[in-house]
């Protein structure tokens, strides 16, 4: 039984099969020779696994049948498969398919017949569309690869499988349209897959985006997210028809969009859902007011700082009586308590949600006025800047951007106009320096120009037009 016993050893170092109570192994005659089917309680679906190992008993009068000649014949209503190597029979049981070791035979037959729990495939909180499907990506890389197969009926649609994790392995697949995508950057993406020399995809996508592009040494500080994600699969089609490339990993509803420019982490599902005026002018609402909401404090701080120059009619922007903290020391404050309340709010139960908004916000409003501490001001600037920075779906985008505006908060305090220039330029240069994966310019279209590049971001255009316009 030298195929089994070889299939056991590997078992006890892959999933430690002597301590593994959920690791079931069921004896069976296949063909006229011993075998042994091996699964893990959970994975598998236990009707077909039923149905199978008894189509599987039902073929020992042909004792001449093969591994293959009994997949062919015994096997129909499932997906079957043949390997010769015994780590991947183990990696197989792993990801929850049932193992059949046949004595005397090379290879082992692998019957894919996984069932997981899963959750029901609601619209993501993050990025909620008033128009369009309500539906969301779930853990499951295949079915969410079926909701992308839904829109994208074509064949050009390519979608590779890679097994990465040389300790814990874990399954990607890389999606894009022939001859729409960049071949070079497919290439690039398909030899760092090949060649990775990860342990284990602990944080699903992150660390798949940590692997694939790296920072180097004096950009590790740099805030700028280069990868997009999005949990919808009208996003993800859409994005596919533009020529880009998505990757999808088991076990997280996140998928992974490249490559992508600055001003890509502003478009939202609805701009193509609602008539091209409507979306056009919301368009520039969300990017005007996200990037005012980084200049406003700023700005306000300098006017503070030359109020006697003021005309009259803009005084009530100054403002009265005194404080104790430093104007620029508020803001500060503010920041790092909005941040506290985010972090407490993801841990704080529904049933207490509400009653803890309305303590968060006498805390920081009224009381927190009264008491000296802030000028009714900056609880207004800092409840604008905070809510604009929800405008981008992606979470880094509203904390790069939030680094900046406290920087120029600080240089404006110590050093006004030269302090607010000097900031303004210093970002500039790190969103001129930064390029995305394929090496192109973080700030395309506006660097390097391009004038339809630029149309497309201001203006909506239609979806589904992409093949015209080529």
């Amino acid at each position: 039984m030298a195929n089994i016993e070889i299939l056991q050893e590997k078992l006890c170092t892959a999933i430690c099969a002597e301590n593994s109570f959920d690791l079931k192994q069921r004896r069976l005659t296949v063909a006229g020779k011993k075998a042994i089917c091996t699964y893990l309680i959970g994975f598998c679906d236990s009707v077909i696994l039923e149905r199978a190992i008894g189509a599987l008993m039902r073929a020992q009068d042909k004792k001449e049948l093969g591994l293959q000649e009994v997949m062919e014949n015994a096997l129909p209503f499932c997906s079957t498969s043949v390997t010769g190597s015994a780590d991947e029979a183990a990696d197989e049981i792993l990801r929850g398919s049932a193992v059949v070791a046949r004595d005397g035979d090379e290879g082992y037959l692998v019957l894919d017949i996984r069932s997981f729990a899963l959750r029901s495939n609601d619209e993501p909180e993050k990025d909620r569309s008033l128009r369009g499907p309500h539906i969301g990506f779930n853990e499951s890389m295949v079915g969410n690869l079926t909701q992308i197969r839904r829109y994208l009926r074509t064949g050009q649609l390519a979608t590779k499988r890679y097994i990465l994790g040389t300790v814990i392995r874990n399954e990607v697949a890389v999606l894009y349209l022939a001859g729409k995508a960049n071949e070079r950057l497919i290439e690039r993406l398909e030899k760092k897959l090949k060649n990775a020399d990860l342990p284990n995809l602990s944080m699903t996508q992150e660390t798949l985006a940590n692997y694939l592009f790296p920072r180097k040494r004096w950009n590790i500080l740099n805030p700028f997210p280069r990868v997009r994600y999005t949990e919808r699969p009208d996003v993800v089609a859409a994005t596919l028809m533009e020529g880009k490339i998505a990757i999808l990993c088991d076990n997280s509803p996140a998928v992974i969009l490249l490559p992508e420019s600055l001003f890509d982490f502003f478009e939202e599902t609805d701009d193509y859902y609602f008539p091209p005026v409507v979306a056009t002018y919301l368009r520039f609402v969300r990017i005007f007011i996200f990037f005012a909401s980084v200049y406003l404090i700023p700005l306000w701080l300098l006017i503070v700082q030359n109020g006697n120059r003021l005309p009259d009619t803009f005084s009530f922007i100054l403002t009265e009586g005194d404080y104790s903290v430093p104007l620029f020391l508020q803001f500060l404050i503010i920041e790092l308590a909005i941040d506290g309340l985010k972090m407490a709010s993801l841990n704080t139960p529904n049933t207490l949600s509400n009653s803890f908004s309305v303590i968060g916000g006498l805390l920081l409003g009224e009381y927190a006025v009264k008491s000296g501490w802030f000028v009714p001001q900056t609880i207004l600037y800092s409840a604008f800047t905070s809510i604009a920075n929800f405008i981008p779906t992606n979470y880094e985008l509203g904390y790069s951007f939030k680094f900046i505006r406290v920087s120029l908060i600080v240089l404006v305090e110590f050093f006004g106009v030269g302090g607010l220039l000097a900031g303004s330029l210093l970002w500039l240069l790190i969103l001129i320096s930064t390029r995305s994966v394929t090496g192109r310019g973080y700030m395309y279209p506006f660097i390097p120009f391009d004038r339809k590049g630029i149309m497309k971001i201001l203006i909506r255009t239609r979806k589904g037009r992409e093949q015209d316009t080529d």
